[in-house]
């Protein structure tokens, strides 16, 4: 009997989180576990809805499908949780959804009308700022880009501008367009003219 409580203990991993008002838990995960089960598990604990969680050497654990192994997360270890803010923008048939300055969008819905944004993931880092058109998205990021995915004909393609989106401070959109106020309070659009996405005029 002894020996079987051993191998389950061996097969545990205590780790005591903290936030940053002091308040603290031990918390016993199985060592197979992901740093999303570890998410969750805080998560619920401390009653948070969206965490971020950052090592005592100070690395954010951002791939919920990496091991704890592979995290570096040792028995014993101390990793602080920050609460963070989410971001949820609404086009007309799909969803995105992610957390402010974080690494990765989740996406759902129609796939030609932002629902399917795999093919910018690798782009959408630091974001702090999503809006949506009928059919499309725009993120803008902490270095102030825009990303954008959806329907080409209504913002989702923004390649004609994409040299003059620097220094972006706040992105809006219409049904069919995005409008960007730069750092010089310029502003840049793109989508469709009718709808907004040709300033030139003025």
């Amino acid at each position: 009997q002894p020996a079987c409580a051993s191998v389950h203990m061996a097969s545990m991993k205590q780790i005591t989180v903290a936030l940053p008002s002091g308040r603290g838990e031990q918390l016993i995960i199985p060592e197979s576990s992901n740093v999303g089960d570890l998410r969750t598990l805080v998560q619920e604990t401390f009653g948070q809805g969206f965490v971020k969680l950052v090592t005592a050497n100070g690395v954010v654990l951002t791939d919920a499908t990496q091991s704890l192994q592979a995290a570096g997360l040792e028995d014993g270890d101390h990793i602080t949780a920050l609460s963070v803010e989410p971001i949820l923008a609404a086009a007309g048939h799909a969803f995105a959804l992610c957390t402010r300055g974080g690494d990765r969008v989740v996406t759902w819905g129609r796939s030609a009308e932002g629902g399917d944004s795999s093919a910018v993931q690798g782009k959408l880092r630091g974001v702090q700022q999503i809006a949506a058109t009928n059919q499309a998205f725009a993120a803008l990021l902490e270095d102030g880009s825009i990303v954008t995915w959806g329907n080409s004909d209504l913002g989702g393609d923004s390649s004609a501008v994409q040299d003059q989106l620097k220094g972006v401070q706040q992105v809006q959109a219409t049904g069919g367009a995005f409008a960007a106020i730069l750092a010089d309070r310029s502003v840049v659009t793109w989508g469709d003219y009718l709808r907004g996405g040709d300033s030139s005029a003025v």
